[in-house]
């Protein structure tokens, strides 16, 4: 039997005697995409900070497949975030704006030995992938649209080939219908390369049209988890149903959303 990819078991995440994560746990299969949703405050980005590394954990293990790695040293972990790759809201946290897109996909090659002219032609390939023309290699990012630095951070997360991609709120800052289309690349990024992607969202609706499950949280708990059909279309806490109604109709709100994802964002 396959071990999951990650998992958390029990994990709890304390700051000054306030539990920001209690006793969380959850799961990835590989090639899985799981949404983490829930509103403001309800522990989904600790529970990424966790996985990475980048919250301290007072209780509980995190295992990426049979390792256990809940307090290894930022050393040690480098390995692990070779395939275990972080996204976040803001693209400019991840691209410099003195780099060419090019050379801002390329770094995570050069870091780990690749040499600089296939690094480039790794990374122009990867633009594609993500859907830029790769004639846009040499401009800075200060140039493009919202939803276009987010496909190159995309892009630079993919440069090592992860198993493991996880993102924090990567489409809370776009327009309804870039986020619809930055959705739809996640699903066919999963579908050609077998990547998994843990995703943390607010939007419910959306996150129903391409993930395998959904998590829901509230004030640092897991409130409930399952199939993300079973969880959007019968869900069992009045929380979730909470977040359900928020979304009106969920299916007619994915379909307008999904309806017009013809021209990169």
């Amino acid at each position: 039997m396959t071990a999951p990819l990650i998992r958390l078991e029990e994990v709890s995440v304390e700051y000054k005697g306030f539990k920001a994560l209690d006793r969380a746990s959850l799961q990835v299969e590989p090639g899985q995409i799981v949404g983490i949703v829930g509103e403001s405050g309800s522990g989904k980005t600790t529970a990424l900070n966790a996985m990475m590394g980048l919250a301290p954990i007072s209780e509980g293990e995190v295992f990426f497949g049979e390792e256990r790695i809940t307090h290894l040293r930022t050393s040690q972990r480098r390995r692990v975030w070779r395939d275990m790759q972080m996204i976040f809201q803001d693209p400019s946290t991840s691209l410099s704006p003195s780099r060419s897109l090019a050379a801002s996909v390329a770094e995570p090659l050069i870091a780990h030995g690749e040499n600089a002219v296939a690094a480039r032609s790794r990374a122009a390939a990867l633009l594609e992938l993500v859907g830029l023309d790769a004639a846009m290699a040499d401009r800075s990012p200060h140039a493009l649209s919202g939803g276009q630095r987010q496909r190159v951070a995309i892009a630079r997360a993919l440069a090592l080939s992860p198993r493991l991609i996880v993102a924090d709120e990567p489409m809370s800052a776009l327009d309804v219908s870039v986020k619809a289309q930055i959705a739809a690349l996640f699903s066919d990024l999963r579908s050609r390369l077998g990547t998994a992607f843990l995703i943390v969202s607010h939007d419910l609706a959306l996150m129903s049209a391409i993930a395998d499950r959904i998590i829901v949280m509230k004030r640092g708990r897991i409130v409930e988890q399952g199939p993300a059909s079973a969880v959007v279309e019968a869900p069992t806490q009045a929380y979730t149903q909470r977040l359900r109604a928020a979304c009106l109709d969920p299916q007619e709100v994915i379909r307008a959303r999904f309806s017009d994802t013809e021209h990169a964002a």
